[in-house]
């Protein structure tokens, strides 16, 4: 067994695109997960509940999201040793068409989300095994035009996620965050972001777009023991885009 055998995860956003992917290892991995999404996609999308998977929908812009999230963790898992982060909506519009209410939903499902549950999860993540919280950002942080609500989100994420490192540390929690470029996700059919990925994914050392499984592998590798040194870090999965 790898060192996630047995290891309770709970991953927001596990019903589409890189959430499906990191699911799916993460359970191939030995790790026992809790599947968090929108209740209208669990509706739609559901995959059966298994021995090592747990299936919940919460909106996540509810205040309470979280408190339901440590509730259902405690019940079917018996605690959390992983928090994955994942789930997130974009806004693809220029500067002038970000109204605050658009602004306010990416916010809140790409920020506030994010650290309601780090805050609501902390006291379940100290007295887990080895724990660890992994935050899916993006190669948005670099800043790009004609999102800069999404861009912010992500930003704010991985400045959230530095901090966590530090304050949750000295508790035995480490923090880190995957920074994803262009992957082969359905995202990249809304607001015309494919021709736009294809035409980039032809200039970068790797000559391709991403693959879910390229982020999963980094986010299960990040909650195993072999990583139990690597805290406040960001990784960029994409293809050498950022070279930094």
């Amino acid at each position: 067994m790898t060192s996630l055998a047995q290891r309770r995860v709970v991953v927001t956003g596990a019903l589409g695109g890189i959430g499906t992917a990191v699911t799916a290892r993460l359970l191939a991995d030995g790790a026992r997960v809790l599947a968090v999404d929108h209740p209208d996609v669990v509706r739609r999308d559901r995959a059966p509940d298994a021995p090592d998977l747990h299936v919940v929908g919460v909106d996540l812009r509810d205040p309470g999201a979280s408190g339901e999230v440590a509730r259902q963790g405690t019940e079917r898992l018996g605690g959390i040793d992983g928090l994955v982060n994942n789930a997130g909506i974009e806004l693809r519009a220029p500067l002038a068409d970000h109204a605050d209410e658009r602004w306010d939903a990416v916010l809140d499902v790409n920020l506030r989300a994010p650290f309601r549950l780090a805050r609501d999860l902390a006291e379940l993540l100290a007295a887990g095994r080895s724990a660890s919280v992994v935050n899916v950002c993006s190669i948005a942080v670099t800043g790009f035009a004609g999102q800069v609500a999404y861009d912010a989100s992500k930003g704010g994420l991985l400045t959230l996620t530095r901090s966590l490192a530090v304050e949750l540390g000295p508790r035995g929690v480490r923090a880190n965050a995957v920074c994803p470029g262009f992957i082969d996700t359905p995202m990249l059919d809304e607001g015309e972001l494919r021709p736009i990925a294809e035409r980039v994914a032809r200039t970068l050392p790797l000559r391709r777009l991403g693959r879910p499984a390229d982020v999963a592998g980094a986010v299960s590798w990040l909650l195993g023991d072999d990583a139990g040194y690597v805290t406040g870090q960001s990784l960029f999965i994409d293809g050498g885009m950022n070279r930094s």
